[in-house]
């Protein structure tokens, strides 16, 4: 009888499909809008797209450290069973993104020019990019709005609508831009019309959100906290801004130097490369996505073994996905370039050449992104940022530079290679300088190993014989690690009394499944946790005898635990029952 990964494996694949999906509509979105711009508009007006990126990824900064920080701090703090601090996270996340994106757009009508003509260098680029700039700039809250509810409702059971949200906003993106560039000719403001109006419509799922019994976060009205509850989000998402700014840094470097040096030909082929690492998050955001919607809250819980289990899925899959990608684009990088509009010429054969250079980064580029996404994941976001840093920046814009002088265009793509491999040897050196300091937790996962002694940790079929066999295994357990018979009973029958409710009551089917057990000795406590993915039940809302009860379940033992238990608690995380336990260690 030892723990299994049969619940967590079950919910990465209940959450890979929202997750692949979500990825799928954003990335898709963003490498469809363009192709719809370079065959419409032409190879010019993709390049001023790539020029405008520093500028529109600037403005998605806060969002995006409000979002992927407050999301994955909310989650500890719901694996925490905190949910006064997770709300507050969550009202002071969506509060500041607002106040910060209406900031923003107040410059709508005086930033766009100038920026369009320093980032441009020369006049074509610079028309093409001002409109596209501008209604970027007026459309910010609604981006900001929908990036920070999508995070948050991915971690709060609700990852089907944070990806409808996506997906509904790049359908009407899509459709719109083929309206606006094609039937009405509005040109590149059209093309940034069409995605903000997109996102507008994508905001729907946020009212199913708010609607929904089963959600576990709640805006609240702001508070004298809300400052604190800000900053804790903002801390979390540390990596995200810096990502986000390195990136812009690196594209105005880059892509000035390339306009500058090579001319406008090689930038329009650049462009088709930053759009294959799109096309490479498109086949694995998704799945790496699953660390900050799971890992986070089984953190919070402590269950290390579950975050092992998950990360070893997410990197199977993960590189099974790049592999298939890496061939297609090694095979028929032509079929590539077509896609946005380069299909002859000198320019074509520059893009064979680039696109074949650049998918090799793909591999190390998996395993970067998975290290931030995890380390951000568990409140690591010093790690985190130090491998933002060396890959969005520090590694890459000198190789880069260096690349443009001595090789030019097949420089810049080898570059992309070398810097990602560089990426993680040097961050693996950071870390393991760290552990042997003593500032981490050992190994790549660095998680805290628990000591077995104090912890049975176990996994048990939905079957009542079960049951009673875990229960003679935590009474042999109490009597090796000296618990008095009293509490060994009490513990006893809290296990009994829940597990044979999920047993009896908790599925609807015949299926085998299985609910995980932990109970730990922890500080001056004995904790009984026991988690099982059956129909939502909460034990602490059952009301006595001549009350409105939930339906066929019997609770009366329950009843009894709440009087008898130190303290009793019920979370629906992950789509999964939590229920924990705990009582006082009275000194002998």
């Amino acid at each position: 009888m030892e723990r299994n990964g049969f619940l967590i494996n079950k919910k990465i694949h209940q959450y890979i499909l929202p997750g692949v999906l979500m990825t799928v509509a954003m990335q898709l979105g963003n490498v469809v809008d363009g192709m719809i711009v370079g065959n419409i508009l032409g190879p010019d007006a993709m390049a001023a797209i790539e020029i405008s990126m520093p500028v529109l990824l600037l403005l998605q900064m806060p969002a995006m450290m409000l979002a992927m920080g407050g999301a994955a701090k909310a989650a500890v703090l719901l694996g925490k069973r905190n949910t006064r601090e997770a709300d507050g996270v969550f009202s002071a996340s969506v509060g500041a993104g607002l106040v910060l994106s209406l900031f923003f757009a107040v410059f709508t009508p005086s930033l766009p020019g100038i920026l369009a003509t320093v980032l441009a260098g020369n006049e074509t680029l610079a028309a093409l990019a001002q409109p596209y700039i501008a209604v970027n700039f007026g459309g910010i809250p609604i981006l900001t709005l929908a990036i920070i509810f999508c995070y948050f409702m991915n971690a709060d059971n609700h990852p089907q609508l944070g990806s409808m949200l996506f997906i509904i906003a790049n359908v009407v993106n899509l459709a719109l831009d083929l309206v606006f560039l094609k039937g009405l000719k509005i040109g590149m403001a059209g093309s940034a019309l069409a995605t903000v109006i997109g996102y507008f419509a994508g905001m729907v799922t946020v009212v199913f959100y708010f609607r929904s019994k089963h959600r576990m976060l709640h805006l609240r009205k702001p508070a004298g906290e809300t400052l604190r509850y800000a900053g804790l989000a903002a801390k979390a998402g540390i990596p995200s801004a810096a990502f986000t700014l390195m990136s812009a840094l690196k594209s105005v470097i880059i892509n000035s130097a390339i306009v500058r040096i090579l001319g406008n030909d090689p930038m329009a082929v650049y462009s088709v490369c930053a759009n294959a690492v799109l096309i490479a998050e498109l086949c694995v955001g998704g799945i790496i996505g699953l660390v900050q919607n799971i890992a986070g809250i089984l953190y919070g819980e402590k269950d290390y073994y579950g975050i092992r289990v998950l990360c070893k899925k997410v990197l199977t899959y993960s590189y099974l996905a790049i592999a298939a990608l890496l061939l297609i684009f090694l095979a028929a990088p032509q079929f590539i370039a077509g896609l946005f509009g380069i299909t002859q010429g000198e320019m074509l054969g520059m893009c064979n050449m680039a696109l074949r250079i650049f998918a090799l980064s793909f591999p190390f580029y998996v395993y970067n992104k998975f290290l931030m996404s995890y380390y951000q994941t568990i409140l690591q976001p010093g790690l985190s940022t130090v491998i933002t840093a060396l890959q969005g920046f520090l590694v890459i814009v000198p190789l880069t530079l260096g690349g443009i002088f001595l090789w030019g265009l097949f420089g810049v793509c080898a570059a992309a290679v070398v810097s990602e491999a560089a990426t993680i040897l040097l961050s693996c050196l950071y870390r393991m300088l760290g552990q042997r300091k003593g500032r981490f937790e050992r190994g790549v996962y660095m998680l805290p190993e628990v000591e077995q002694v104090k912890n049975l940790d176990c996994s048990i079929r939905n079957d009542l014989d079960e049951v009673i066999a875990f229960r003679e295994k935590l009474f042999s357990f109490c009597e090796e690690n000296h618990i008095t018979e009293r509490d060994a009973k009490i513990l006893g029958l809290a296990m009994e009394e829940i597990a044979a409710n999920i047993v009896q009551y908790g599925y609807r089917d015949d299926r085998k499944n299985y609910m995980d057990i932990s109970f730990t000795i922890q500080d001056d406590k004995y904790i009984l946790r026991i988690r099982d993915d059956g129909i939502p039940f909460n034990p602490l809302e059952y009301r006595p005898d001549g009350e409105e009860q939930k339906e066929d379940v019997t609770v009366g033992g329950i009843a009894l635990l709440k009087k008898i238990m130190s303290d009793f608690q019920y979370m629906r995380v992950l789509n999964m029952n939590n229920t924990v336990a705990e009582l006082n260690i009275v000194p002998k």
